[in-house]
């Protein structure tokens, strides 16, 4: 689908370029922008993606989707793998583009090649799944493997989870705490989560609610909302924590607030509580 090989750039390009970099990391993105126009029209292909990004973000430029898809695309057929991997994502998400799963899977699978982790763990979830490509376990456990590799933290959760479940890879409980561990000492609010239910249960650890809460309560503070309906279980039945009504209301709450369709049956259980929303959002 892409083009092999990438040109070497101009130096007065790669020097527009640089100084586009500089400007959008000092968050000054017109003249970023502008940096960006003249490196790319000297022919630039990473100027190029970055083009796109300032169209799809909206940054020094009027956000504008098809703009942002036509500038991936010159760039990903020149053999720009972060260009390839956004082309792709644009593609699932039918976003200045109709949505095509297919080609989606095609621009993602090359930018994996590429070595670029972020596409790698997508490419694992269109694997996992069969977004575009028939489901393969054991092909999205191997991409799940190399962005891990590379330092990508949801992909090292999601091989966890491939570990705790046996897709794709022999069943193994510790293997599967040891990259929710991995990930949660880098800050993955998921990967936190899925440390505390092994915690909570004694998932490939020896079993210790205290510690299972505190993961728990530590994911559900970044957000993370499953972490948040464990966390509310964790007050109602005093699982690690005294038992707390008013804290397991609020924090179910903020679950069923963020779509976690288990929370949004509790609290709508509750006596004294406003009915959410039909869609579960307040």
């Amino acid at each position: 689908m892409a083009k092999k090989g990438v040109q070497q750039a101009e130096p007065a390009a790669e020097h527009a370029y640089e100084t586009g970099r500089a400007y959008e990391q000092a968050k000054e993105y017109e003249q970023a922008f502008a940096c960006y126009l003249n490196a790319a029209q000297a022919g630039h292909v990473a100027a190029e993606e970055r083009l796109g990004r300032c169209f799809e973000l909206g940054r020094g430029v009027a956000r504008d989707d098809k703009e942002a898809v036509a500038h991936f695309r010159r760039a990903a057929w020149r053999g720009n793998a972060a260009a390839q991997y956004r082309l792709g994502i644009c593609y699932a998400e039918g976003r200045g583009v109709a949505r095509d799963e297919r080609s989606a899977y095609e621009w993602l699978r090359l930018a994996a090649e590429g070595g670029l982790a972020a596409a790698q763990h997508r490419l694992g979830l269109c694997y996992l799944y069969g977004i575009g490509t028939d489901k393969n376990d054991g092909a999205a456990a191997q991409w799940f493997a190399a962005a891990a590799e590379q330092g990508d933290l949801p992909a090292r959760c999601d091989l966890g989870s491939c570990y705790l479940a046996g897709r794709g890879v022999g069943k193994n409980e510790k293997k599967a705490f040891f990259h929710f561990r991995a990930a949660a000492l880098k800050g993955y609010a998921e990967a936190m989560n899925n440390l505390g239910y092994c915690f909570r249960f004694g998932r490939g650890v020896r079993k210790n609610e205290k510690k299972a809460f505190g993961c728990f309560r530590a994911a559900a503070r970044r957000g993370c909302v499953g972490a948040q309906y464990n966390l509310g279980l964790c007050y109602a039945v005093g699982s690690g924590v005294e038992q707390n009504d008013a804290e397991a209301h609020a924090w179910l709450r903020r679950a069923a607030e963020g779509g976690n369709e288990a929370a949004i049956k509790m609290v709508r259980a509750f006596p004294e509580e406003e009915p959410l929303p039909a869609d579960g959002k307040a």
